[in-house]
């Protein structure tokens, strides 16, 4: 026995926009010192500034896919709400591959009562139950309302916290909802400040993407031999 390994997760910005990979990192850095792994943090630069129209989504699709054949690492966090190529993956035996919105919805699961989903348009609506259908936790969605921003938007906080307050507030006091995740990995730095307004669980999966991935590895470091 020569000691140990580090294991290493690798979290994919499935947009091009180095700005969401800042912020991604930002967000993370401080919570995931808890974790004794290397987490390295990048982005798909082929695809687009911002994944929110059905053309975006099936670019987003096929290079998440490509990308992740090519890298290396004991584990993958696909940082973007729609998972794409999570299942085509898992298929292919990739089953070290975690999507940031069927684990934000898991946990979700696991807070007591329904959980709401606060998504960018009305566009990501139908695709998010698709997924929490998938996940076979539909009979926990309370509702999923949209902001009306686009993911760039997301960090202007003037003009994007007052919206989400509205729809927030409509999940937790007239659908019922007990727990809040946050339907883009944009919206983290949002995080925080919301779940001290609500008073509920606010859920921001790439945290809930990057904690699966720690736990499917096991133990946080390997022995070699």
């Amino acid at each position: 026995m020569t000691g140990f390994k580090q294991k290493k997760i690798l979290v994919i910005n499935a947009n091009s926009s180095c700005s969401v990979t800042k912020g991604l990192k930002d967000e993370l850095s401080a919570p995931t010192k808890l974790f004794n792994v290397s987490i390295e943090y990048t982005q798909i630069d082929g695809a687009p500034k911002a994944i929110e129209t059905t053309e975006d989504v099936e670019l987003s699709h096929k290079l998440t896919i490509a990308f992740v054949k090519k890298a290396k690492a004991d584990a993958f966090v696909i940082a973007c709400f729609g998972d794409p190529g999570i299942i085509e993956l898992r298929d292919q035996g990739y089953q070290n591959v975690f999507g940031i919105g069927e684990s934000a919805m898991h946990m979700a699961a696991n807070m007591g009562g329904k959980f709401g989903i606060l998504s960018i348009s009305n566009l990501s609506i139908k695709r998010h139950e698709e997924q929490v259908a998938r996940a076979g936790l539909s009979s926990m969605l309370a509702g999923d309302l949209p902001i009306g921003l686009g993911v760039l938007e997301l960090k202007i906080i003037e003009k994007t916290r007052p919206r989400m307050e509205k729809m927030a507030r409509c999940l937790k006091e007239h659908y019922g909802a007990k727990s809040i995740i946050l339907g883009c990995a944009g919206m983290g730095l949002h995080r925080a400040w919301l779940q001290d307004l609500l008073n509920i669980p606010v859920i921001e999966p790439c945290w809930a993407g990057v904690t699966m991935a720690v736990a499917s590895l096991g133990t946080s470091d390997s022995i070699d031999a």
